[in-house]
């Protein structure tokens, strides 16, 4: 059987283990602004009797991160050392990301962050080899990079570039105007190269 022609249409949830419900509760409603669509304790399945999920979402969907948990807060996870804040040393998630509209809600996020006493722990950085800004590092998006409660590493982001399928480089047009956007004249820059998409 041939794999669907029809591409995925984008990663759409994530699910994460946390250690203490009511905490990261606190955190990802009342300081990130995700809204409760509904709570499932342990024990109310049979197929989960020791796992309870909290779908939450910042979206018209039914969830976009789904916080996993047992009942009350867990000593088993709170005993393990605390994650190593987006590092690889270890196996898991690196890091998820929030996209947001534009820099002006970028950075009206780095604000209130600042103001809620959550620690940026990378950034505000431009990811990018390219742009007169950049730090060289790859991704082309202007970043943020936060922790909860158990040390998940979040990213907020905006101005991801567009791609241009036929190079599989930056479309010129978006790079442009990404460029005279942060005040630079385009005419005086290289175009971005298109990027390798397999190992040389």
């Amino acid at each position: 059987m041939a794999r669907p022609a029809r591409p995925f249409e984008g990663i759409q949830h994530v699910a994460i283990k946390v250690s203490d419900i009511e905490r990261s509760l606190r955190f990802y409603t009342e300081v990130l602004g995700f809204s409760v669509s509904e709570i499932r304790q342990p024990g109310e399945h049979p197929v989960l009797p020791d796992v309870g999920l909290c779908f939450i979402r910042c979206t018209g969907l039914h969830h976009d991160i789904n916080l996993v948990f047992r009942r009350g807060r867990d000593p088993e996870l709170e005993a393990l050392p605390k994650i190593d804040q987006g590092t690889t040393k270890d196996l898991g998630i690196h890091h998820f990301a929030l996209r947001v509209r534009d820099r002006a809600e970028f950075n009206g996020w780095e604000a209130w962050l600042r103001e809620n006493g959550i620690a940026i722990v990378r950034g505000p950085v431009v990811h990018s080899p390219t742009h007169p800004e950049g730090d060289g590092t790859w991704g082309e998006n202007r970043a943020l990079y936060f922790c909860d409660p158990d040390g998940h590493r979040i990213e907020i982001f905006c101005e991801m570039a567009e791609m241009d399928p036929r190079t599989n480089g930056i479309d010129p047009r978006w790079y442009a105007e990404r460029l005279r956007q942060d005040g630079q004249d385009p005419s005086r820059f290289p175009p971005a190269p298109p990027f390798r998409p397999v190992a040389p």
